[in-house]
């Protein structure tokens, strides 16, 4: 631990601590994510997490390789997420390409946004508005944060949890559905 202050973790020894790294988890998150808006995104949630684990820093013999064993973890796990979005915007492409008409598929698309919308509708009204901001007309935390006035912060906490809900729902209703074709097939 770098000799920043006391044993017990304050806001000054965190700060210091943050001062030491900051720039080190800037630089790698960038390099690896090419987007400094990411960066910034990924770093803040990265001090995040140390300061609401700040008793457990101090007993790390090396700080600095759990700092950026975390970096490398957030880091990757947005490529791992960018590259699946990626891999899904294809496939929605593909198929509005002209000449796509597999009608089966076409059903279930449907299907499935009308389930998103009915998830839409339970969603509280804030989550559902930072959703349709985020989604809908393609803001980010940042753009929706200024838009609501509240921190970008806030406009994650929306998102993960109507996100999280939308997944749920949609899978308990697919689940559903599936149990159901399957009782009509007896």
């Amino acid at each position: 631990m770098p000799a920043c202050g006391e044993s017990h973790m304050n806001e000054r020894d965190f700060k210091c601590l943050f001062d030491i790294y900051k720039n080190r988890v800037f630089g790698y998150v960038l390099a690896v994510s090419h987007s400094p808006y990411i960066a910034e995104e990924i770093t803040q949630e990265i001090f995040i997490k140390l300061w609401l684990c700040r008793d457990m820093l101090n007993g790390l013999d090396n700080p600095e390789a759990y700092i950026l064993t975390i970096a490398r973890n957030k880091a990757l796990n947005f490529l791992r997420r960018a590259a699946l979005e990626s891999k899904i915007l294809r496939e929605m492409q593909a198929r509005m390409m002209p000449g796509y008409n597999n009608v089966e598929e076409m059903v279930f698309v449907s299907d499935q946004n009308k389930l998103l919308q009915e998830a839409l509708i339970l969603l509280p009204p804030r989550q559902r508005l930072v959703y349709r901001l985020s989604r809908d007309q393609g803001l980010n935390h940042q753009q929706i944060a200024g838009r609501l006035q509240v921190s970008p912060n806030t406009v994650k906490n929306h998102l993960v949890f109507a996100i999280k809900f939308i997944r749920k729902y949609l899978a308990v209703l697919n689940a559903v559905t599936v149990l159901l074709m399957g009782l009509a097939q007896v």
